[in-house]
This record gives C-alpha cells, structure tokens and sequence, in this order.
C-alpha cells in the first residue's frame, strides 16, 4: 500500500515535469491505522463461550454415548482414577486455586470424584457423596477459578491420551455444573 502511494506521487511528478508545469505539492499516503489488539475474552466471556459450544455440541455427544458409554470410552474406574489423580495434583500446582485443596483428604477427594465421574458417565457405581452445591458452598468460586480448575481437567485427560470426544463429553458435563459451583 506503502510503495503504490509513492508510485502515484512519482508518476504525477513526472507528468507536470512533461506538461511543462510546476508539480505541485503531493501529499504522501497516509498510514493505515494500526489495528487495535483484540481485548482478551473475559473469564464470563470465556464460559459463556464454552457453555455456547457445549449447546451446539449436545446433539453429538448424545449420539456418542448412544453407541457407547463415556464411562467405557475413558477406560473405566481405573483409567478414571488416574485422570481425578492427576486432577488433584494439578490443582495442589495451580496457584489460583491450590488454597481450595490444601486442607483436603486428596484419597477421599480422588474416591470421590472418581465415583462421582465414573458414575455420571455411565458406569456402574453409585457416587454417595455430596450435592454440587452442598460440597461447593462456601468456597467462593469465582469464573476465573471455575476455569482454572478446568484447565487442569482438560491438562490431565489429554496428559492420559484421553481422546476429544471425550474429553469434550467431560468438559461439557463440568461447563453443565457452573451454576450449582460459581458463587455460591
């Protein structure tokens, strides 16, 4: 754009000097603004993205667990326990939200969420603990740490190999929760 602008100057410049004339002053191009950065998404941006993604995507995840169980596509308890084992130590790590878990039982947090995960993804275990909203009161859970302690899931199933389907199907099911998790 630069380079057509002075092409433009150079060849109105050679013109007035074959008319005989005087060239008159050309102005140069001017600059093209420089494009603002896009503003980063904010965390309420960011789940009401993810929650927009999980509507469009419910249709097919109904369909994958139609065919087979989530519960069976993750490998199991076993494979489900290494997953929320993994979990916990990530979120011990995780500076915005390691104050949450530096109290708790991690072998009763990991027996717990694993038979809570294990059950709602289809497999035959009953989970005994809490409610969503009973074992999440209290611990001011704010978007920003919503997705912290997301992004740890997230980092442990693909850590594990965990395909994106299911992993998708997890994240989903999380994103369904927020409601029962965030500010209470």
């Amino acid at each position: 754009m630069r380079t057509k602008g002075w092409l433009l100057v150079l060849l109105a410049l050679v013109f007035a000097a074959c008319a005989g004339e005087e060239p008159a002053e050309a102005e140069p191009a001017a600059e093209p603004a420089a494009a603002e950065p896009a503003a980063e998404p904010t965390a309420d941006d960011q789940v009401a993205a993810m929650q927009a993604d999980c509507e469009a995507a419910a249709e097919a995840i109904a369909a994958r667990q139609a065919e087979s169980s989530l519960y069976d596509r993750l490998g199991g308890r076993d494979a489900i326990e290494g997953v929320v084992t993994e979990v916990v130590r990530l979120h011990h790590e995780n500076e915005a939200i390691a104050h949450l878990f530096a109290e708790a039982d991690d072998a009763t947090l990991i027996a717990s969420v694993t038979d809570y995960l294990a059950e709602v993804a289809g497999g035959d275990v009953t989970y005994a603990g809490g409610g969503m909203v009973e074992v999440h009161t209290g611990m001011n859970i704010t978007n920003e740490l919503f997705l912290a302690a997301g992004g740890d899931v997230h980092a442990a199933m693909t850590a594990a190999g965990i395909g994106e389907n299911e992993i998708e199907e997890v994240m989903c099911h999380f994103a369904s929760k927020h409601g029962e998790v965030v500010g209470i």
